[in-house]
């Protein structure tokens, strides 16, 4: 699948300064890591939030609660604040967290939800949002419609019906 972009860039892989797409050589992807290097499916993404819900042997329910603790400053204005990799958002009444990241370089978008009430989803797309081309970030409140809308989900874990 191609990434796509409307930027280019001197290449990173040799001396050549030759222009290149963005996405195809402007950037050091390999040398990210853990900034902007990974490559996942949309259900690896779920599957890697799942380890948030509960204790595991990665990450203990002490661990998860630090990752989510709300820090002594930077607390956005709309209440919510950057944890321990994740965005948090608490709900209102206390019920719970939102939490959440997104990311994006030339050629990729994404987003990664867990919700309160347990429902996790990722998005992917193969551009971002460059010039005057529409924002990505729509993407969001209209999935949280759609959830909204649901009134009855399936139970128990269906991956190996769909993958």
């Amino acid at each position: 699948m191609p990434y796509y972009s409307i930027y280019t860039a001197p290449t990173v892989f040799d001396n050549s300064g030759k222009t290149v797409p963005t996405q195809y050589g402007g950037f050091n992807l390999e040398n990210m890591d853990s900034h902007g290097a990974w490559l996942a499916t949309a259900m690896d993404l779920t599957r890697f939030a799942r380890i948030y819900d509960g204790g595991t042997s990665v990450l203990t329910a002490a661990s998860i609660k630090q990752a989510f603790a709300k820090p002594e400053t930077g607390i956005n204005g709309n209440g919510w604040y950057y944890g321990c990799g994740w965005m948090v958002r608490p709900v209102t009444g206390g019920t719970g967290m939102n939490t959440w990241h997104d990311g994006s370089l030339a050629g990729t978008s994404t987003l990664l939800v867990r919700r309160y009430d347990g429902l996790a989803w990722a998005v992917l797309f193969d551009q971002r949002q460059e010039g005057s081309a529409p924002s990505y970030s729509d993407i969001d409140p209209a999935l949280h419609t759609a959830a909204n809308a649901v009134k009855t989900w399936p139970t128990g874990d269906l991956t190996s019906t769909y993958f």
